[in-house]
């Protein structure tokens, strides 16, 4: 057995410590405390020697606005910044869960170790239904979560081998592959792409998906920009001019967010840059500015709304116990080109 370790701030004994001195989940300890009948005996004796060997009190507060509600819970943990297309999945997810009566719990992670622990002892005071893990990159969390599989895991965005049984996600490496292709294919070889501060796991993919166009189309890799700045309108407009200063013979721009595409439309206007005749501009999502902006921006959309239509049906099935779950056709989720006057 493990000894117990207590909170810095209070010196208590949490619903965290039970579970590694019985060496069980979490959300095993909780359920065990909540729905009993739900455990087996077995687990139960070793959880109570756990709690008789720590003093361990249950925080009845917490019990009490845990079981206020009425519908089943399902916690949502997620990181802090979406882009346009995760914001719409995440969106069309929650609403198709909400009709059929479930509560959702968003939970922020922040890729800090001290706050992810408090936040994984708020999570045990819930009886959850069901984890839902939207992009997480915080390998804490991973691994805590992990370490109980009484309820439905589901794992959207980075794949681990310890996760849930991988689900359809947001492919941005496929959409900028067939952005850049576009580009290549209207006849453009000074290609360049315009990065800037995003999450990891969208930066990568989406150089990823740029890298192999163009070097499929044996065409030269080095005019990016990558800049430690938020990827807004104010960071495209500024980052043009040293864009054209590197390499003043680009004539296409691809910019890994709409946002940074308008600015870099914005910054041609004033300079009195003819898109796309002098430089061709394109972007990354289909915000509804795309279609209003001037000229209209060519983009590539993500069917987020699809998707996340699917992963709501893939966790209710899983919720049901349904072995069963719909296949659906994998070319229903590609992405589209937004073919408009920028490029």
């Amino acid at each position: 057995m493990q000894s117990a370790k207590k909170r810095r701030n209070t010196g208590q004994v949490t619903l965290f410590d039970v579970a590694k001195y019985a060496g069980v989940g979490s959300m095993t300890v909780s359920r065990a405390l909540r729905t009993p009948e739900r455990v087996s005996v077995k687990l139960r004796k070793k959880i109570q020697i756990a709690i008789d060997a720590l003093g361990y009190k249950p925080n009845v507060t917490a019990s009490q606005l845990a079981s206020a509600s009425s519908s089943p819970v399902i916690a949502v943990i997620t990181t802090k910044n979406h882009d346009h297309s995760a914001q719409i999945l995440l969106d069309v997810l929650q609403a198709n869960l909400i009709k059929q009566g479930y509560t959702i719990l968003f939970i922020e992670s922040e890729h800090y170790y001290n706050r992810e622990l408090k936040l994984l002892d708020s999570l045990h005071n819930h009886n959850l239904e069901a984890i839902l893990l939207f992009y997480v990159e915080n390998d804490v969390i991973i691994e805590n979560v992990n370490l109980n599989k009484t309820i439905p895991i589901m794992n959207i965005g980075k794949q681990y081998d310890t996760a849930a049984d991988p689900d359809i996600a947001l492919d941005n490496s496929l959409a900028m592959y067939m952005l850049t292709e576009h580009i290549i294919k209207k006849g453009y070889q000074n290609i360049g792409l315009l990065c800037a501060n995003q999450q990891n796991y969208l930066f990568q993919q989406r150089l990823h998906g740029w890298h192999k166009a163009m070097l499929d189309y044996h065409l030269p890799t080095h005019r990016v920009i990558n800049a430690a700045k938020p990827a807004n309108f104010s960071t495209g407009s500024l980052l043009l001019p040293d864009i054209l200063l590197n390499w003043p013979e680009i004539d296409a721009l691809i910019c890994t967010t709409d946002e940074l595409a308008c600015g870099v439309l914005y910054e041609c206007q004033r300079r009195h840059i003819r898109v796309p005749h002098q430089l061709a501009v394109s972007g990354f999502g289909d915000n509804e500015f795309c279609q209003v902006s001037f000229p209209p921006l060519t983009t590539v959309s993500l069917p987020a709304a699809k998707i996340g239509e699917h992963l709501a049906m893939q966790l209710l099935s899983k919720l049901k116990a349904q072995t069963h779950c719909h296949k659906p056709d994998l070319s229903t989720f590609a992405p589209i080109l937004r073919l408009r006057n920028s490029a």
